[in-house]
């Protein structure tokens, strides 16, 4: 699955519950869909008996939002953890049908207890839908893939760590590569249709949330959107360059310039809002909040990992082999700038989730 470009339909799903999480506004981007399902659910009722109960109106909103923001953490959780716990897996299994180890030890790392409990609960709203719409059907198609392919992942992550596979010679392992290797087939086809879709929806509405954000007067909820966008930009801008960080210094940062600045400056813009307490608690913002100051700390440290990446081209100072084996990102790093990014996404999704 290709992370770098599912990071773009990621990033703009910030937007979605922005207007649910501040000064108790409703969520702009549910009003076609909700208004859509409201009219199915009334159809729906005429024809139903009494002991069917139906929602109403501002239930169906409610379970629209409740649905759409828990596609946000499916969608975030694909392109980040578990894309990570795919790779792990990979790096010490030779990707092919055959079970074969790169050497005599291996391992991957676990999924997140709370991404078994996304999909879970997207599939219970589902069900609680009169009609299901193009990103429910493409969910419910991934859904049993996906969270076998996780299950079986995790088991491989319990069997290693005990080092079962010295014990049974790989027995374990190679019942669970066979389910692994099927599942991932289909997760890669129906996983990519299902974020492709989600994205698809996320866009439709894009540009009407944030006129919407600054018609209702949320200034730095804007900002902060209009900053996730642009970032969102240089990594998609990053992306189609190909390039990474074995090859960071042949990036065309000429290319990126216009994009750079106005990252910077859309930084600054950011942290005077996040410096302004009482403003920011006005839009919904509690600065009291871990989520507030580690969000306030990754926004300045997105900015100087990019300029650091930049002077790093600049200076053509490759990417040393240590930086590019540590699980910690190195200083002006491809890698560096896209987790703090990440953080900033989902400090932003915590903050506007209360």
């Amino acid at each position: 699955m290709r992370k770098q470009v599912l990071l773009a339909g990621c990033l703009t799903l910030a937007l979605a519950a922005a207007t649910a999480g501040c000064g108790g506004k409703e969520a702009a981007d549910a009003g076609a869909t909700t208004q859509a399902q409201a009219e199915t659910s009334k159809e729906a009722q005429e024809g139903t008996t009494e002991e069917e109960p139906q929602m109403d109106e501002e239930e169906l909103e409610e379970l629209e939002l409740e649905l759409y923001n828990t596609y946000i953490e499916i969608n975030n959780q694909m392109v980040d953890r578990f894309s990570d716990v795919i790779n792990s897996y990979f790096e010490y299994v030779d990707f092919q049908e055959e079970f074969t180890p790169l050497q005599e030890d291996y391992w991957c790392l676990s999924c997140i207890s709370t991404f078994y409990t996304d999909m879970d609960r997207a599939n219970e709203l589902i069900a609680q839908k009169a009609e299901t719409d193009p990103v429910d059907e493409a969910f419910l198609a991934l859904y049993p893939v996906m969270k076998e392919l996780a299950e079986s992942l995790d088991a491989v992550e319990a069997y290693t760590d005990e080092e079962a596979y010295r014990g049974d010679d790989y027995a374990k392992g190679k019942e669970l590569h066979s389910i692994i290797w099927k599942d991932y087939a289909e997760y890669e086809t129906l996983g990519n249709e299902f974020l492709d879709k989600l994205d698809v929806m996320v866009s439709e509405q894009y540009q009407e949330n944030l006129d919407n954000l600054k018609a209702e007067g949320l200034e730095a909820t804007y900002a902060f959107n209009i900053l996730i966008d642009t970032a969102q930009e240089i990594q998609m801008a990053i992306y189609e360059q190909e390039i990474d960080d074995t090859q960071l210094i042949n990036l065309d940062i000429e290319a990126l310039t216009p994009l750079y600045d106005q990252y910077l400056e859309q930084v600054q813009i950011c942290l005077d809002f996040l410096a302004d307490e009482d403003a920011m608690q006005e839009e919904g913002y509690m600065s009291t909040s871990a989520y507030y100051l580690t969000f306030k700390q990754s926004i300045g440290e997105s900015g100087d990992s990019l300029t650091n990446l930049f002077n790093r081209v600049k200076n053509q100072e490759p990417v040393s082999d240590f930086d590019l084996m540590s699980m910690i990102p190195g200083d002006g790093t491809i890698q560096e700038f896209d987790s703090i990014v990440s953080d900033i996404i989902d400090d932003y999704n915590h903050l506007i989730s209360y």
